[in-house]
């Protein structure tokens, strides 16, 4: 995968719709006009957008406008209202979801302080190995809140998605890479080892890439997106560091070190990076492509892959 190339501010002019300026002017008796919208500094565009807006006082404020994208901002405003009882330092929901003229949920939450994690890792390398710190520190602090969310009501609205869970939806998948002679031997080598896996799961925002989580004066001040929150095993949200290539912090040591703060081995991850290489050729990679780069990235995932299964023995 490319490198992660963020853009300029005038290319991240964001259009509101009539009803979002209206929702977002209605949440503040002093909000009077909206002076900017654009979509936060991200290389996957389109993102949440922070929108500024200037009171009767001649103040700026700004809050964060957020439509779904490849999940639920109804579950998304769900747990953010469960992890703040929890303690954990998430947007305060200022707007509930409803539709704008183009049918899409949209949401008004609160903006926080911090940098992401992402634009950290980037800056030098000693903020590279601050960067993974702070997303090790991060994903074990969200782990921690799995007893209370489990017990809270938004726990009912929360898929449950074992390793075996995983395997049975890849196997349900009928397509071009099912023949594939490396993926059926992938499949089988991990149907022989779930068996004996019962690894308790965790609370998951869904996505553990490094934009996902702020951080200020060397202390998380933020976790975000959680569209596609879920109970999965403590390791698989890690696997997509491998498979995209995450950069810079892939070239890290952040996998092994989130192993050894969680007591893991190499072959334990051997297992769910496999499951994860099944689940990404299955949803993204086209069993034969004339485009180098997606050849390039088959290529990559396969070897992964490959590799994987011989760790796992």
């Amino acid at each position: 995968m490319e490198e992660n190339q963020f853009r300029a501010e005038d290319q991240r002019r964001a259009a509101l719709t009539q009803s979002e300026r209206e929702k977002i002017l209605g949440i503040d008796p002093s909000f009077q006009t909206i002076t900017q919208a654009t979509y936060f500094d991200n290389y996957n565009l389109p993102c949440p957008i922070r929108v500024e807006v200037k009171t009767k006082e001649n103040i700026t404020r700004a809050v964060v406008l957020r439509k779904t994208r490849h999940g639920s901002v109804e579950l998304e405003v769900k747990m953010f209202r469960a992890l703040k009882e929890c303690g954990l330092p998430v947007p305060e929901v200022l707007s509930l979801p409803s539709q704008n003229e183009n049918g899409e949920p949209v949401a008004v939450y609160s903006l926080l302080e911090g940098e992401n994690l992402q634009k950290l890792s980037m800056r030098s390398e000693g903020d590279l190995q601050e960067a993974k710190r702070l997303l090790v520190k991060a994903v074990l602090a969200l782990m921690s809140a799995s007893s209370f969310i489990a017990k809270h009501e938004v726990s009912k609205s929360l898929p449950r998605l074992s390793l075996q869970e995983e395997l049975k939806t890849i196997r349900a998948r009928n397509t071009p890479w099912s023949k594939e002679p490396i993926y059926q031997l992938a499949v089988e080598r991990i149907d022989g080892i779930l068996p004996g896996k019962a690894t308790p799961l965790v609370l998951s925002n869904g996505d553990y890439q490094p934009g996902n989580f702020l951080a200020k004066n060397g202390q998380i001040t933020g976790f975000l997106d959680f569209e596609c929150a879920v109970f999965q095993d403590p390791l698989m949200g890690l696997v997509k560091y491998p498979i995209y290539d995450l950069h810079p912090l892939a070239k890290t040591n952040v996998v092994e070190t989130f192993l050894d703060a969680m007591k893991f081995t190499k072959r334990d991850f051997s297992i769910r990076l496999a499951l994860g290489c099944l689940k990404v050729l299955q949803k993204e990679i086209p069993l034969v492509s004339g485009e180098a780069e997606r050849s390039k990235y088959r290529e990559r995932v396969l070897s992964l892959l490959g590799s994987a299964l011989v760790e796992s023995v």
